[in-house]
């Protein structure tokens, strides 16, 4: 199957290859070479072996030469080599080692040894790559790394975690990460957070953190634990990113979505929105909502005849009188071309409406400035009062 490990097999005795490929074959594939040449150049082909069985005493190139070349060369100086040898020496196996030989057999070789050296030596190599590889993704990751032990003492960072949060290890090692909380995230938050690590080994969400200067950032993170045999937690293994600029994006997203691009105030959607709430509201609290629908006199003809420019500039500046007019805790909103309105609750509204009204009236009394134009239009005032009894609100 080309799922099992290669080994490469040299000696330039082939009945000696024949017995170490027979025992191996059944679980590894198998190339032979009869001399050093061939083993060199097999091992600069595309397949190349996870492991060669290497003989150390043969004509025209030793086993010893080979290996030198081998760690020689960036491409094979990683391949684990077992020497294969009559010589028993102390020397012979010293001269071996010494340029980078991970074993020695000798000859003859014990089929049941041979299946333990060769087996032993790949899952070491496999577990040694993978940690090269986790090492490597740990260093360079883009999102900040944290592992804390089984008491969540910080016991390693990646320089991800520095780069964001501002923090070295020597700054953090053997501390709780709550010196990282910003006091927005609520307990019953980190509640649900550690009951999912318990449950599930798993947790992850949006949290707000501090960094070293106290700047405030969202960050999406992910909590992951490591358990050992008997099932206890031996580590948590934390990875975040600041997404600060997404939740920016998506605020945007959602301004754009619910304003005016022209005016900036809300539009119908999300006057929809509010007249839902407030009515609950007033439901619940035995109140009213008042509603006045504001458009204006005489502003088609300015359109059309001073211009869309002009006309734009108009309902700016309605929208800035408009809001003089209300509390910070009324609705300006405009519905589209010149119609506008404004919700109003809380107690006794249809006075405060009444109140409202006459403001608008005196506000759009002087002439509104717009690019050297004096410009004149009064208000239309419709309004409406949303008995206590009302559920719904009218589109």
């Amino acid at each position: 199957m080309e799922d099992k490990p290669l080994i490469l097999l040299v000696d330039d005795v082939p009945v000696n290859l024949h017995v170490l490929a027979a025992a191996l074959k059944s679980s590894y594939r198998i190339k032979t070479a009869t001399s050093g040449a061939a083993a060199l150049e097999l091992v600069q082909r595309e397949d190349r072996p996870q492991l060669i069985l290497l003989d150390v005493m043969m004509p025209g190139m030793s086993g010893i030469e080979v290996l030198r070349r081998l760690r020689e060369n960036p491409d094979t100086r990683d391949i684990p080599v077992i020497f294969v040898s009559a010589d028993t020496s102390e020397q012979s196996q010293l001269d071996g080692l010494d340029l980078g030989a991970e074993d020695y057999l000798t000859k003859p070789v014990v089929t049941s040894v041979l299946l333990a050296r060769v087996r032993n030596l790949i899952q070491r190599k496999q577990a040694e790559t993978q940690l090269r590889l986790a090492a490597h993704v740990f260093e360079h990751s883009g999102e900040a790394i944290m592992i804390t032990d089984r008491d969540n003492r910080i016991i390693e960072v990646n320089p991800a975690f520095t780069r964001l949060t501002g923090y070295a290890l020597a700054d953090v090692v053997g501390q709780d990460p709550r010196l990282l909380a910003s006091g927005r995230t609520t307990r019953e938050d980190y509640l649900g957070m550690w009951r999912s690590i318990r449950e599930r080994n798993f947790w992850q969400g949006e949290i707000w953190d501090r960094n070293k200067d106290g700047g405030i950032y969202p960050k999406l993170l992910t909590i992951t634990v490591v358990r050992n045999a008997r099932g206890d937690i031996d580590y948590h293994i934390a990875s975040f990113a600041d997404i600060s600029e997404q939740k920016a994006a998506e605020e945007r997203i959602r301004y754009v979505a619910h304003h005016d691009p022209l005016t900036g105030l809300p539009n119908r959607l999300h006057l929809q929105i509010v007249l839902e709430q407030v009515v609950a509201v007033a439901r619940r609290e035995r109140t009213e909502v008042a509603l006045m629908f504001i458009d204006l006199d005489r502003f088609k003809v300015i359109n059309d005849t001073l211009g869309h420019n002009i006309g734009d500039g108009l309902l700016v500046e309605v929208a800035r009188r408009l809001k003089s007019c209300v509390r910070e805790s009324d609705v300006v909103a405009r519905l589209g071309g010149d119609e506008f309105v404004v919700v109003l609750n809380g107690d006794r509204v249809i006075q405060a409406a009444a109140n409202v009204a006459e403001k608008i009236l005196n506000g759009f009394s002087p002439s509104f400035q717009v690019e050297g134009h004096a410009l004149h239009t009064t208000p239309s005032i419709g309004i409406s009062c949303i008995p206590r009894t009302a559920t719904t609100s009218t589109r």
